[in-house]
């Protein structure tokens, strides 16, 4: 995706103002998918006139987070999700979210897997999610385990990742230790998620451990950049 962000256009300190804090609207889910973006009520809101406004909109729509229409209007394109990154749930849930398994099997254990589970086993379990929000998917999640456990072969709804991580392996989510990595999307990924190929990916790599201490999961989570934000808790200092 080209940069096109108003420091990157040499645009003025009003669009770069109003680009800001209306994508902040979007990120934080003030404004939802296809939802409306009157002009009128951000240069009321924002203090901003209406010339940086209309600029921090052309810039938004340049990278295809709204779509801008004669007499239409603009739209906002997609929803935003804000995950923690010690959770699957996002914040401001809604009854649209599910859970699908797309993949389920056994493969041979590698160095890595070996060292981050605490195991020798000739062989692990993997199981891979997709992450829908309504018919759209927004992310993929793909687990190595040990093979004594089983994986459901369904959610009846969307869980926490505390609540998935406990029923599977019988024993509090205790403690996980995360990665946090950007990357171009594979082939594979790209056609679950529906978007194409090379388009921008957050990760998570991530170990997760059990009320005894045990490595349970060594997982990777792949997030669209252009619907999912990590939203951090303060820091105190």
């Amino acid at each position: 995706m080209p940069n096109t962000s108003p420091s990157a256009t040499g645009t003025s300190n009003q669009t770069r103002r109003a680009y800001d804090q209306v994508k902040v609207l979007i990120r934080s889910g003030e404004i939802v998918e296809n939802e409306k973006i009157l002009e009128d009520s951000l240069i009321r809101s924002l203090g901003i006139t209406r010339t940086a406004v209309r600029e921090a909109l052309q810039l938004l729509a340049a990278e295809g987070r709204v779509s801008r229409q004669r007499r239409a209007g603009t739209l906002v394109n997609t929803a935003v999700l804000q995950i923690p990154v010690d959770d699957i749930m996002p914040w401001k849930a809604s009854s649209r979210l599910s859970i699908e398994r797309t993949d389920y099997r056994t493969v041979v254990n590698t160095p890595t897997i070996a060292e981050h589970l605490n195991i020798d086993d000739e062989y692990v379990g993997l199981v891979e999610h997709c992450f829908m929000n309504g018919t759209e998917a927004f992310g993929v999640r793909i687990a190595y385990f040990r093979r004594i456990y089983e994986q459901p072969a369904s959610w009846l709804h969307f869980p926490s990742l505390a609540e998935a991580f406990e029923f599977v392996y019988g024993s509090p989510l205790t403690e996980i230790r995360t990665v946090v990595d950007a990357t171009a999307c594979d082939s594979a990924t790209a056609k679950l998620l529906g978007i194409a190929t090379g388009s921008p990916m957050l990760v998570l790599e991530q170990v997760l451990v059990d009320g005894r201490g045990l490595a349970q999961e060594y997982t990777f989570s792949y997030y669209r950049a252009d619907s999912v934000t990590f939203p951090l808790a303060p820091v105190r200092l």
